[in-house]
């Protein structure tokens, strides 16, 4: 046992698991967010307590019913659910650090080239860290990488390079069902088979391994059904779901396309002009290395007094812009340091590859070519825009590019101050973000009172948003609303589902800003035959930055309009649903107001 710990890459490993955690756990008290993270943990809850009651949703669905296992174990609390985040995100440490290892001799070197990439990935979360459908697949897609690139790695292997392939590929099913689009992933893995087999691998070895990845792909789609099922859904309603899901417009681009006042643009447009952005930022870690090469005078100790001063200019750049600008906008402020920590990586890893590609093997081609199409494929698409959707895809490409860096030798071109600078990047703009700005919630340094609720044990936030939601729970508590009952809760506050217990009245939990759900939510309301007693809507709209908090002003929008006017429908077009029920509940189904603090108002029907 001793001499095992003793192996560099056990005792790295370890290490690495280690660190992880500790960046992690402190994360997961701070903050409450309504929306996203209460959709999110609404949908997995749901999965598990109310399956019947729970949206088949085309993108979530899968990453919902998948996370909601989790509170078979017993947990009841946004606290547990976050812990589950925690043992994801080390997880996906853990296989980078393993698929590296295969490739990489230095442990120590890869250990610390992950922890950065952690914090990367992780401490820029827009998701209020939980697991769901931006950052599951990838690490389903980490651990279907790691038993497809074993066979590769040429090193003594435990199992039989078949039982690899059918494992690979029974992974990949579950992440092509956590996320539809990842089925591309499956694709690019048979493709590599197919570039192994050209580049000199036994042909029958290779047909073979290739068959079995497809079986075992074929064997996770069974498993899939078979869980659904289990659940206790149908096959004539799983297929009836899933083509609607298929074939439902996609709210946000749609809306997008018709309103390019807001700068929105089409799926396709704005990729490239993602791919555009964090590129020609990341262009300036060229231009660097170009120019260190020629500074020879910085090959001292002067030079290390520079490169040493520039690096702290560099993190106190950082969270100045972070700090003077937070209050701008939801942090899309931040996008030209986020861009260059992406786009830098990329190409610096793209040089490598284009400039040794002949001198290279092919297992190190091969996982070059899973750095590139993990960060294209699990970043692709999702909600968010610009950069927000790319420090998905860091697991690999970033990594890759600090341990190239260190020993690459270029005519042209050093990178050693690149690959610090990516570092110390990638830490100070983790760290000033989750200091200054938890997602939609107030800055970290004014979360001081804890949550009683049972749902939000030990979560910190800001005293008046605390305060007027445990009162809006205790008026809750005293009327009755218990665990099971149907509530409706709007705008874009699902987290309130979560919190209570209760199941929505109508299917969908976040009732907001997904514009094309009036006209389900129209027809919905015609065949129904009964109407939630009590119906909450919040008098700020925690979607658009403005905190339900009495503690926090109400911002201006470049627009011209406050929230309020959102609400009240003098821009209905931005809230058309959550207008829509003012009409339909408050007024045509006679709801009155029968409570209200500073954060919400409480109607019910008589």
């Amino acid at each position: 046992m001793t001499s095992f710990l003793h192996r560099p890459i056990v005792r790295y490993g370890l290490i690495l698991a280690g660190v992880s955690l500790c960046l992690l756990l402190p994360l997961i008290f701070f903050g409450l967010d309504y929306t996203d993270t209460g959709y999110s943990t609404t949908m997995a809850w749901m999965q598990a307590a109310h399956p019947k009651a729970a949206l088949w949703d085309f993108n979530n669905f899968g990453s919902a019913f998948l996370a909601g296992f989790w509170f078979y174990t017993g947990a009841d609390s946004l606290l547990a659910y976050r812990f589950q985040w925690v043992l994801m995100m080390t997880a996906s440490a853990l296989l980078c650090y393993v698929i590296l290892s295969w490739f990489y001799d230095d442990k120590r070197a890869i250990a610390f080239a992950l922890v950065p990439t952690l914090i990367l990935a992780a401490f820029n979360s827009e998701e209020g860290l939980i697991v769901e459908y931006h950052n599951l697949p990838g690490f389903l897609a980490l651990a279907s990488t790691a038993f497809f690139m074993r066979y590769f790695a040429q090193r003594p292997m435990k199992l039989h390079p078949a039982a690899l392939m059918f494992i690979s590929g029974f992974i990949a099913t579950v992440m092509v069902f956590s996320r539809l689009p990842m089925a591309l992933w499956c694709v690019f893995a048979v493709a590599m088979l197919a570039f192994a087999m050209l580049r000199r691998y036994d042909k029958r070895i290779i047909l073979r391994l290739g068959t079995l990845y497809v079986s075992g792909f074929m064997g996770g789609v069974l498993f899939c059904l078979v869980l659904l099922i289990w659940r206790g859904f149908t096959v004539h309603g799983i297929i009836e779901a899933s083509m609607k899901s298929i074939t439902a417009v996609n709210t946000f681009h749609e809306y997008a396309a018709h309103h390019p006042e807001l700068g929105y643009y089409p799926l396709t447009v704005s990729t490239a002009l993602r791919y555009g952005k964090i590129l020609s930022v990341g262009a300036a870690a060229m231009v660097i290395a170009l120019l260190w090469k020629r500074m020879t005078f910085l090959r001292g100790r002067v030079g290390s007094i520079v490169e040493n001063t520039l690096l702290v200019a560099f993190a106190g750049g950082i969270v100045s812009v972070v700090i003077l600008l937070a209050s701008k906008s939801l942090g899309f402020h931040y996008g030209p340091i986020t861009s260059f920590l992406l786009g830098a990586p990329l190409l610096i890893v793209g040089y490598i590859a284009v400039t040794e590609w002949r001198t290279m093997g092919i297992p190190k081609q091969i996982l070059l070519m899973s750095a590139f199409a993990f960060f294209v494929l699990v970043s692709l698409g999702g909600s968010g825009v610009w950069v927000s959707n790319f420090r998905h895809g860091v697991w690999l490409i970033f990594p890759i590019a600090l341990l190239e860096s260190r020993t690459f030798v270029s005519r042209y071109l050093e990178f050693r101050f690149v690959r610090s600078l990516l570092i110390v990047g990638a830490i100070v703009l983790g760290i000033a973000l989750r200091l200054q700005m938890p997602y939609r919630d107030q800055p970290t340094y004014r979360l001081s009172a804890k949550f009683s609720s049972p749902a939000l044990h030990s979560i910190v936030s800001s005293p008046g948003r605390t305060e007027t939601l445990e009162e809006l729970l205790t008026e809750l508590r005293s009327r009755g609303v218990s665990e099971g009952d149907t509530l409706e809760a709007y705008p874009s506050m699902a987290m309130l589902y979560f919190v209570t217990k209760t199941v929505p009245w109508y299917k969908h939990p976040w009732i907001g800003q997904m514009w094309t759900v009036r006209k389900d939510l129209t027809d919905y309301t015609q065949v129904c035959t009964s109407f939630p007693r009590y119906v909450v809507r919040g008098k700020f709209d925690p979607n658009t930055a403005i905190s339900l908090d009495a503690d926090r002003p109400t911002n201006t929008f470049a627009l011209g309009y406050t929230p309020e006017k959102m609400f009240y429908g003098e821009y209905a077009y931005s809230h058309d649903c959550a207008t829509y029920l003012d009409s339909l509940f408050l007024v045509e189904k006679k709801y009155n107001v029968v409570w209200e603090n500073k954060g919400f108002v409480l109607f019910a029907k008589h």
